[in-house]
């Protein structure tokens, strides 16, 4: 079993408040982690930990339309409807149509199935130290936060400590009687708090100003809006890179891309997420244009911009590096 190591804020803050816990490469009087930076390195660790579930989702997405265009050449009307039902699921959409199953389909569909259900297995097993990791820091940064009297600040981190051991109850019940491979399958779902992060590193090409969209567990470009060359179009195709390591390589239909499961878990009813920006890297800067609520179907929209403050553009395109949390 993979284990990871805490992160270094959280070994950090049980050298503060545990005496005896860490070695004394600290001095003593540092300042410990704010709630704000322990919250994104645990989401990061689990946005790392979601990647080899989203690279599969993105290997089964390929074949479904390799085995659409098969069966469309084919001329045989039944398969393909069935292929573009099981497509919509796995962006987690419902269906139009069921349409005819057959062998070919059936088979792949076997092989994801047993496939993500190993590796939910194997990111369950290995989120589960950081999580309990995560809920010991909390725990004790709430009680020094109160006998220092910040009690608004204790009655947050008491918030996330809460979020922390719901998502504790939920893997160990996923451990204990995780789900079926076919119902990985069938009734795929981005929102489950083992299976979407809740924060994302993102590092783009960007021209002029272009629109990142996110809802659920997807995200997607929408350059119906923007100007000049397309985020990652400029003098060439290039990927927009997830959380350091996942190429996305988005497929543009006109001014939008396909929607791409980002291993992300925004809320799609009753309390909606509030996104933060925190950029990294760039001449240009991202900014939260629309926060996600009821009246636009959970819809966040980052707008990224390769300008000035002020709004002067620059000559040709750069590189953009963020960080959303929420």
């Amino acid at each position: 079993m993979t284990r990871i190591r805490p992160s270094f804020a959280i070994i950090a803050l049980l050298a503060v408040l545990v005496p005896g816990s860490a070695q004394a490469q600290a001095p003593p009087a540092q300042k410990p982690p704010s709630l704000k930076n322990l919250k994104l390195e645990f989401d990061i660790v689990r946005a790392e930990l979601l990647i080899p579930l989203a690279d599969l989702d993105e290997l089964y997405a390929v074949q479904l339309e390799k085995l659409r265009l098969e069966t469309q050449n084919r001329g045989q009307l039944e398969q393909v409807i069935a292929v573009r039902a099981e497509q919509a699921r796995l962006e987690g959409k419902n269906p139009e149509a069921a349409g005819e199953e057959f062998p070919e389909l059936e088979k792949i569909r076997s092989i994801y199935a047993r496939t993500k259900s190993d590796r939910l297995l194997a990111m369950n097993r290995a989120l589960l130290p950081v999580v309990e990791q995560q809920k010991s820091v909390l725990e004790k940064l709430r009680i020094a936060q109160t006998q220092s009297n910040q009690i608004d600040e204790a009655i947050l981190t008491q918030a996330e400590y809460e979020r922390v051991v719901a998502l504790e109850t939920a893997i160990r019940k996923e451990l204990a009687a995780p789900a079926s491979p076919v119902a990985s399958v069938t009734a795929p779902s981005t929102s489950s708090p083992t299976v979407g992060a809740t924060a994302l590193k993102i590092r783009v090409q960007v021209d002029g100003l272009g629109h990142l969209h996110l809802r659920g567990g997807e995200i997607w470009f929408d350059h119906s809006r923007g100007r000049a060359s397309a985020p990652g179009r400029h003098e060439g195709e290039h990927p927009t890179y997830l959380n350091d390591k996942t190429e996305w390589r988005p497929v543009w239909s006109g001014n939008v891309t396909q929607h791409y499961a980002a291993g992300i878990a925004l809320p799609t009813q009753g309390n909606p997420a509030t996104l933060h920006v925190r950029q990294s890297g760039g001449r240009g800067h991202a900014v939260v244009l629309q926060q996600p609520n009821s009246t636009n179907g959970y819809t966040a929209i980052i707008e990224l911009r390769d300008q000035t403050e002020d709004g002067r553009a620059f000559n040709g395109s750069d590189w953009l590096e963020f960080r959303l949390s929420w």
